[in-house]
């Protein structure tokens, strides 16, 4: 049980050497005074360099990367009188926060980021390395200066290599090579990890906590999967062969004349397939369907806790055999140097894990026959009523934990301490200050309980992930836990029970359907959620989460166009649920300068993301996030909704004991959003809204509206007696400062 933590590389004396060396590597020197100058005043002004990621990758030098990073050090005061200096890595730690409420407040972003992706996808694939992770630290906004909101927090999705193309599939627990820097390889002896260690201490520098993806799941033959056979459920896929055949034959003796039918169902059990003559289609078609009753109870047979001890047993030979240890030693990641020669060898034989299936299977995947040309076996699935979900399912590739003898609804605790375990030294290896829980939508619904809340299904369970979030903060008492949990049948209580801090929530999933009002109703049923609790639980605000996997979650700004887009966040931002219902926000790479698609294939591939440059998006997107959480009225207050005459809306933002106000009034229907109608996808097309009066709550009167000039959000004197507006264009808004007269 490794648990070492950080490599030395994280020491305060060998990062300010590092820097050092980073700035003669680099040319820090050649700067010019004139560009320290433009970098330092807007560093200082705003807290950041406020360039999108594009404008960064095209405008700045490694050097004054470099210059812009020590910058923002020296405002979080770790970088003192010329040198690095901190008693803790974790922002946190150093600012003696106790607990995990920090990630739960309004107006804090968490920003998802790929590191493969941050080089420019505009010029060229090629990964992005520490060069380009420097460039989106620099540009991430910091929080307020008096601590209320904490300074973004970095949301890593997996760097680990990937099986299948994909980042949630991680072959093992390392990191992938393709990140790697070559010249800080070969000029400063630093690997991949060390490479990443180091960005993850300067962004801690920084202020910016770090959280990241981490999976109740691994890549089919992983390393992890091999060092520890146990942790999955595996099956011989000759000996069911052998035994489907003996099965297949006692069926095939009720019929008459059948004998060309078995021969055709025996040859695609080994991936042979053949022409299906028309005459023997029915035929064919009936014996398969009693054929599949004996699949099912032969898959769910070996299975069994009895018969899987005895496959652990000798699939574990297999491998020490092939790795070239004794049976008795217990194998580490690092002790697997010939990864692929064991795959082989285990295929050769027939052995495989058991796989995932569909976000609602239940029970055990059920061995069907192998793929044609007999390269892997294929697996039907089946829900909690025993309806074919076969097509839903997506997760074949993967192999879950086996966390649950689902003949008696026991939880496997070795195995669970595996999984722990892992868990802890991912934290411990890179200090990450929270965890974002990968695949756990659908664990205390029918499609994974029984009514005694056993479970039924592949999906961790969540005694599972109590454990882990109890255990977690008992490490670090602000470690945060974010659930991909998108609310189906609304399951507050059961995931904060479990520890979670923060729910995924459904805004992507429901983007047509988050109008001002909705957003209104959200937060109040939050609210009355947490009025009874003795800790809040919160729900991100998800401006973007781009997935086009299924039609049902394939929205994002970008089919809004760059108003809707625009007042999308606004809204995110200036509509607050008050102390009950603080909602962080939580926004992806290259959003910032509109950027419409690209984080789903940066999950798929370890490539750069394309990105638009839209500097007059950028400025208004980042001014209005800016502006909201230097607001005491947008971070501490509440909002109430004033006015929702079809898609004409305005609301108002009080804080206690304070007489300003901020009113917001708008057209909230977008240019443009992609519906389904009548089962039919359309794009619909906003409209203009003619003629109204906003209402101005009791008691204020209007002093100033708020305009965007340059990078900021300004004041400029404003006094009417009303607000009238003779046409509004979709998404268009207006923000006013109220006075209590």
């Amino acid at each position: 049980m490794r648990l070492v933590g950080l490599s030395c590389y994280v020491d305060k004396f060998i990062l300010n050497s590092l820097f050092n060396k980073f700035k003669g590597l680099y040319g820090y020197d050649e700067i010019s005074q004139e560009r320290k100058n433009f970098i330092e005043e807007l560093i200082r002004k705003y807290g950041y360099l406020p360039f999108s990621h594009i404008k960064a990758l095209e405008k700045l030098s490694d050097a004054e990367v470099l210059f812009g990073i020590q910058i923002k050090m020296e405002l979080a005061n770790t970088f003192v009188d010329g040198e690095i200096r901190f008693d803790h890595l974790s922002a946190l730690k150093r600012h003696n926060i106790d607990s995990s409420d920090w990630f739960k407040t309004e107006q804090h972003n968490v920003k998802l980021i790929n590191l493969a992706a941050l080089g420019d996808g505009n010029i060229s694939n090629d990964t992005g390395k520490f060069q380009q992770w420097l460039r989106q630290l620099l540009i991430l906004p910091s929080g307020r200066p008096d601590g209320g909101v904490f300074a973004t927090t970095i949301y890593l999705t997996p760097f680990h290599p990937r099986e299948f193309g994909c980042a949630y599939l991680p072959a093992h627990n390392g990191v992938s090579d393709k990140i790697e820097c070559p010249v800080l390889k070969e000029r400063l002896g630093l690997d991949v990890k060390e490479q990443v260690e180091i960005f993850l201490a300067m962004a801690q520098l920084c202020n910016h906590p770090v959280i990241y993806d981490v999976l109740p799941q691994t890549a089919r033959f992983s390393k992890l999967v091999l060092c520890n056979p146990h942790i999955a459920r595996w099956y011989d896929i000759p000996a069911l062969i052998d035994a489907y055949r003996d099965e297949l034959d006692h069926i095939c003796d009720e019929y008459d004349d059948v004998d060309d039918i078995k021969r055709l169902i025996r040859k695609e059990l080994k991936g042979k397939y053949g022409e299906v003559p028309e005459a023997l289609f029915e035929s064919k078609e009936e014996i398969e369907t009693k054929f599949l009753a004996v699949k099912k109870e032969l898959s769910q047979k070996m299975t069994l806790r009895a018969n899987q001890a005895v496959l652990h047993e000798r699939i574990s030979k297999i491998i020490h055999e092939k790795a070239g240890y004794p049976l008795e030693k217990q194998l580490a990641e690092e002790d697997i140097k010939n990864q692929g020669e064991i795959i082989g060898e285990l295929i050769n034989q027939g052995l495989w894990p058991a796989p995932g299936g569909a976000w609602c299977s239940a029970g055990v995947p059920v061995f069907d026959k192998m793929n044609r040309g007999a390269e892997y076996p294929m697996f039907k699935h089946f829900d909690f009523e025993d309806n074919d979900v076969t097509h839903l399912a997506n997760l074949d590739c993967q192999t879950p934990y086996y966390f649950t003898f689902l003949e008696t609804g026991e939880i496997n605790e070795p195995v669970v301490d595996i999984f722990i375990h892992t868990m802890k030294q991912l934290q411990s290896d890179y200090n990450f200050d929270g965890f974002r829980v990968d695949h756990i939508d659908h664990i205390v619904n029918k499609f994974s309980e029984d009514k005694n809340q056993n479970p039924i299904s592949y999906r961790a369970p969540r005694k599972v992930l109590t454990r882990l979030n109890r255990e977690m903060k008992q490490v670090e008492p602000y470690f945060a836990s974010l659930a991909e949990y998108m609310l189906w049948d609304n399951f507050f209580l059961e995931y904060h029970q479990m520890g979670f801090d923060v729910l995924w929530g459904q805004d992507i999933v429901s983007q047509h359907d988050k109008t001002v009002a909705k957003i209104f109703d959200d937060n109040k049923q939050l609210e009355e959620y947490n009025n009874d609790k003795e800790t809040r639980l919160s729900i991100l605000k998800t401006y973007n989460n781009q997935d086009g996997e299924f039609e049902a979650i394939n929205r994002y700004p970008g089919q809004l166009g760059k108003g809707g887009a625009l007042f999308k966040w606004l809204k995110f931002k200036f509509i607050v649920g008050g102390h009950q219902a603080q909602r962080p926000c939580m926004y992806v790479d290259g959003d910032e300068s509109f950027t419409k698609v690209g984080i789903e294939r940066i999950i798929g591939e370890e490539v750069s993301m394309r990105r638009n440059s839209d500097d007059s998006f950028y400025a208004k997107f980042d001014a209005i996030g800016r502006f909201a959480m230097n607001s005491d009225i947008l971070c501490f207050g509440k909002s109430t909704l004033l006015d929702n005459d079809g898609h004409f809306v305005s609301w108002i933002t009080e804080l206690d004991g304070c007489n300003e106000a901020i009113m917001v009034v708008a057209n909230e229907m977008p240019p443009k959003q992609k519906l389904v109608v009548d089962d039919e996808l359309v794009m619909q097309k906003g409209e203009d809204v003619y003629d109204k009066v906003a209402t101005i709550a009791d008691g204020y009167k209007v002093v100033a509206k708020y305009e965007f000039q340059g990078l900021d959000v300004v004041e400029v004197p404003y006094e009417v007696p009303d607000l009238t507006f003779s046409k509004l264009a979709p998404s268009e808004f207006y923000i006013y400062k109220l006075a209590k007269y």
